[in-house]
C-alpha cells in the first residue's frame, strides 16, 4: 500500500509542477542579488550560499517562505478527499486493512511535500554554485545566524546549505500534513487548503508581537531557532503541535467519516 501511494504522489503532474513552481520561486528570490554577486562593481559580492540563503528566506524578491504552506498542498493533499467523496476509499478498504490505507495516505502526503520542498532547493542550490563559483569569504552577518552549526559554516558551507534545505522540506511536509486533516474536517476542501496559508498571515500580523518565533513565515528561516521564547527547542516543539494537530484531524475525520 505504501508502495502504491508513494508512486501515485511522485508520478503526478500536481508533483512536478509544484516542484517547477517552487524552483520559479526561488529563481525570482535571488535574482537581484545574484545579479550584484555577478557584477562586484555594484558593491556586493558574495558566495554561492550566502546567494542561496537569500533567495530562500531574505531577498527583497522572495516569494517561497511566503507561500510554501500552499505551495506543499499541491501534490497529494487533496487525494483523500478526493478518494473519500468518489468512493474509492470504499473501495480501497475491501483490499487492505484501514490502518495500512491511513499510514500510507500521510506518509505518501508528507513524503511528497517533503521532496517537492527539498528537489527545487538542491536544483536551485547547483544553479547558485554554477553561476557564482567561488568568490570572497563569506559575510560574517551569515556566519553567526546558527550558533550550534558554526563549525558545519566554516568547514563544509554546502552541507550548511542543505541543512537550510532539509529544514524547509520538513516543515513542508509538517504543513502538508496539518492541510490533510484539515481536508477532513471541512467541506470547502479548496478553504482547507488556504487555511494553513490565513494561519501564517495571522501568525504574522498577531503572534509577531509575541514573539518572532511564532510567526509561521519566520519558520522557513533556520535562524528562527534563535528566536523561539523556548530557545533551541521552541521550533521543533512548535512543529510537533502543528503535526499532532494535523495527524489527529486527520483520524479523527476519517473515523466520523467512517461512522458515517
Amino acid at each position: 500500500m505504501v508502495k502504491t501511494e508513494l508512486k501515485r504522489a511522485f508520478f503526478s503532474k500536481a508533483f512536478w509542477i509544484t516542484c517547477a513552481i517552487a524552483f520559479v520561486m526561488l529563481a525570482i528570490g535571488g535574482t537581484d542579488y545574484i545579479n550584484y554577486a555577478v557584477h562586484p562593481s555594484k558593491g556586493i559580492v558574495s558566495t554561492w550560499w550566502e546567494a542561496y540563503i537569500v533567495s530562500l528566506t531574505f531577498g527583497m524578491t522572495c516569494l517561497l517562505s511566503l507561500f510554501y504552506p500552499i505551495i506543499v498542498m499541491i501534490p497529494y493533499v487533496l487525494s483523500y478527499r478526493r478518494e473519500r467523496d468518489s468512493g474509492y476509499r470504499q473501495l480501497i478498504l475491501l483490499k487492505t486493512s484501514k490502518r495500512a490505507y491511513l499510514g500510507a495516505k500521510m506518509l505518501a502526503v508528507a513524503v511528497s511535500a517533503f521532496a517537492s520542498m527539498l528537489l527545487p532547493n538542491l536544483c536551485w542550490m547547483l544553479v547558485c554554485r554554477f553561476v557564482l563559483g567561488e568568490t570572497d569569504p563569506a559575510y560574517e552577518y551569515f556566519r553567526h545566524m546558527i550558533d550550534f552549526a558554526l563549525p558545519l559554516y566554516d568547514s563544509h558551507p554546502g552541507w550548511y546549505m542543505v541543512m537550510y534545505a532539509v529544514h524547509a522540506s520538513v516543515l513542508g511536509a509538517i504543513f502538508a500534513i496539518a492541510g490533510l486533516g484539515l481536508s477532513t474536517v471541512i467541506k470547502n476542501r479548496y478553504l482547507a487548503l488556504l487555511l494553513p496559508f490565513c494561519y501564517c498571515v495571522f501568525s504574522g500580523a498577531v503572534l509577531v508581537y509575541l514573539d518572532s518565533g511564532f510567526a509561521a513565515f519566520y519558520l522557513l528561516p533556520i535562524q528562527s531557532y534563535r528566536f523561539s521564547v523556548i530557545g533551541y527547542w521552541g521550533i521543533p516543539l512548535y512543529e510537533a503541535v502543528l503535526l499532532t494537530v494535523g495527524l489527529g484531524l486527520f483520524l479523527g475525520g476519517d473515523y466520523h467519516a467512517g461512522k458515517a
